[in-house]
């Protein structure tokens, strides 16, 4: 007596719900046989963390299969879709190979970049169109934003990490907010001195948010809070937020858009300004 046959389109849908469901079990799913790794590919690469932690694939493996050559790198410029670029890699690679995986991942919609831009990588960098970017603040990124220009086009929610004390200058921020067209969420890291200032000037800005991971709330912070869309945020892991964002859950976005939400029902006191 044969063995039952299920339709190709029911077993696909089987295994891809499997890859979704249980990360850890895709290297096992890639190895049942040919059709099966077609289907779970495009899945194993979709969202990439450094260690692959809460994610479908670590990033040294994504890299590995680029400079490998097993697959065309069409492939990945349509399937990598959520890529966060470890700290160290720029340390530990060359810029050339650096440049090689941003380019043959062209097709990001979530991209976690926390390196200071560098020239040698503009032209990779200015090819990627990101819907979500995090990147690191430096002076440069003020005064260079305009070759960056590309990469800001359709970016809707920018988190921008250790923005010195210099960067208090208001001129500068609404300058370079001015070639973010698309932005609607902002998140700056440890600053709140122009924070009225970029309300008061980005009409189209919906949420603004202060994350810091070592002060606690003060005060000083009230002077925001006739501003609903302002709120001040402590997130305890980044990393697992971020993967949350990309299939969809509550991220640390959209806790915020509720908080803020609240505010204006009513729900929260005007002044209240602190999410944990």
């Amino acid at each position: 007596m044969s063995s039952p046959i299920l339709p190709p389109e029911l077993e696909r849908e089987i295994f891809e719900r499997a890859a979704c469901m249980c990360f850890e079990d895709i290297s096992s799913l890639l190895l049942v046989c040919q059709r099966v790794n077609e289907w779970i590919a495009p899945i194993r690469y979709r969202t990439v963390t450094p260690k692959g932690t809460h994610s479908t694939c670590p990033f040294r493996a994504l890299q590995r299969a680029i400079q490998s050559n097993s697959r065309p790198l069409s492939f990945f410029r349509a399937h990598v879709r959520h890529l966060t670029v470890p700290y160290s890699l720029l340390h530990d690679e060359t810029s050339e190979a650096v440049e090689q995986i941003l380019s043959a991942c062209s097709g990001i919609r979530y991209l976690v970049f926390i390196h200071q831009l560098t020239r040698s990588l503009l032209p990779a960098l200015a090819s990627l169109r990101p819907h979500q970017l995090y990147t690191y603040l430096a002076p440069q990124l003020f005064v260079e934003a305009p070759l960056y220009r590309p990469m800001f086009t359709f970016v809707t929610h920018l988190a921008l990490w250790h923005v010195a004390r210099s960067m208090s200058d208001t001129s500068r921020w609404l300058s370079f907010l001015a070639f973010v067209p698309s932005l609607t969420h902002l998140l700056i890291h440890d600053t709140f001195e122009s924070v009225l200032h970029i309300l008061a000037a980005s009409e189209s800005l919906k949420v603004l948010i202060d994350y810091n991971d070592t002060l606690p709330y003060t005060p000083k912070l009230d002077h925001t809070g006739s501003n609903d869309r302002f709120v001040f945020l402590k997130i305890r892991s980044f990393q697992e937020d971020w993967v949350k964002g990309t299939r969809g859950e509550i991220d640390y976005w959209v806790r915020a858009d509720m908080f803020v939400a609240k505010k204006r029902r009513g729900e929260i006191k005007p002044r209240n300004t602190l999410l944990d």
